[in-house]
């Protein structure tokens, strides 16, 4: 994707898939299709066109894991007692530092990273971890939520043939409202080699679905960590008020199971609706879901507020588009820079 962005061609050096250097060309058609201008375009050439040699003896079958609803819901779903084909059941997590939390921030890491080696070793299986600064090739130039699939599997590729499957845990409200992402039921799998086969799992349900089925695995109680501040949270401490923590504790409220989840804090308020609408990201395919759910369940107050957050995200999206249209993408680039703390420490 950064070669798409600068408009430069690729050239493979060294060995590589033949699987893999055949799907890469649709994999770029989806991204360009996604975004045009974005997403350019390049051409690709490659080495050695080499199939892996493939491992003698047990093979990993391995998760995708951040602790998030997500890949905890992924992971509960491939134990053994809710996946019965032993071939699909999970035996190792692989927890990327450098993705959701700063590289310059090891004890933050560390922190969360014992906590939840300690759950994968309690039911038999291993967490392992791993660091990439791929963040900081996006950082400011493409959104993270568009970029991070490729270097999540690539990591994981990188284990080599030992690797059996690996689970990327979906995102996706459902299957019936996809849209573009990084992590995608369309390209996941154009990634996979001959010897690792990528699978996309989780898009039939959304987070409320998995939170329901996550509510009653004690594993989770005070383990679930959402938080996108990289500055704020801690460990498995959410730092509840960003938009992903405004998201998950509306679930939880609709589940009556926050009080489980004591690594957020308080319930939400008005004032908390408010914010997240004006002044954090907020995704309206996902969270029109809390509204609909609230008024099912007659919570009306809560409707009434996420209804109100979701129409002024359409208000601030306008005014960040005008914004926009008086700078060029260099310029946009340099700006935010100056605005947010960046983990770069120089321009790459």
């Amino acid at each position: 994707l950064v070669a798409m962005f600068a408009g430069e061609d690729i050239e493979f050096k060294g060995r590589l898939s033949p699987r893999l250097a055949y799907h890469l060309q649709e994999y770029m058609e989806i991204f360009h299709s996604w975004d045009s201008k974005l997403y350019k375009k390049v051409g690709i050439t490659y080495g050695q066109l080499e199939e892996p040699v493939q491992a003698d003896g047990k093979k990993m079958v391995c998760s995708a894991f951040s602790g998030g609803v997500d890949s905890f819901y992924t992971l509960w779903a491939h134990l053994p007692q809710n996946q019965t084909i032993a071939q699909a059941q999970v035996s190792h997590g692989l927890f990327l530092h450098g993705f959701d939390l700063r590289l310059d921030d090891p004890s933050n890491f560390e922190a969360a990273s014992d906590t939840y080696a300690g759950i994968f070793q309690d039911h038999g299986m291993e967490l392992i971890h791993a660091s990439t600064n791929a963040y900081q090739f996006s950082e400011f130039r493409i959104n993270w939520t568009m970029f991070f699939g490729a270097p999540l599997i690539g990591a994981a590729l990188l284990l080599g043939d030992r690797m059996q499957r690996f689970y990327i845990p979906s995102g996706m409200p459902s299957y019936l409202d996809l849209f573009p992402q990084g992590s995608h039921p369309l390209i996941d799998h154009l990634l996979s080699t001959e010897s690792t086969e990528v699978v996309h799992h989780g898009a039939s349900l959304g987070r409320y679905e998995k939170l329901e089925a996550l509510v009653s695995w004690p594993a989770t109680f005070n383990k679930i960590r959402v938080c996108s501040d990289k500055l704020k949270m801690h460990g498995v401490e959410n730092c509840s008020a960003c938009h992903k923590c405004y998201r998950t504790m509306a679930f939880l409220e609709l589940l009556d199971a926050l009080p489980n989840y004591r690594n957020f804090s308080g319930r939400m308020r008005p004032v908390d609706y408010l914010r997240w609408g004006a002044l954090t990201h907020l995704n309206p395919e996902i969270e029109t879901t809390i509204r609909d759910i609230a008024l099912r369940k007659g919570r009306l107050s809560t409707a009434f507020w996420m209804q109100t957050a979701i129409l002024l995200h359409y208000v601030r999206k306008t005014i960040l588009r005008f914004v926009k249209w008086f700078f060029n993408k260099d310029q946009l680039y340099l700006l935010k820079r100056r605005i947010y703390q960046p983990e770069s420490k120089q321009n790459i």
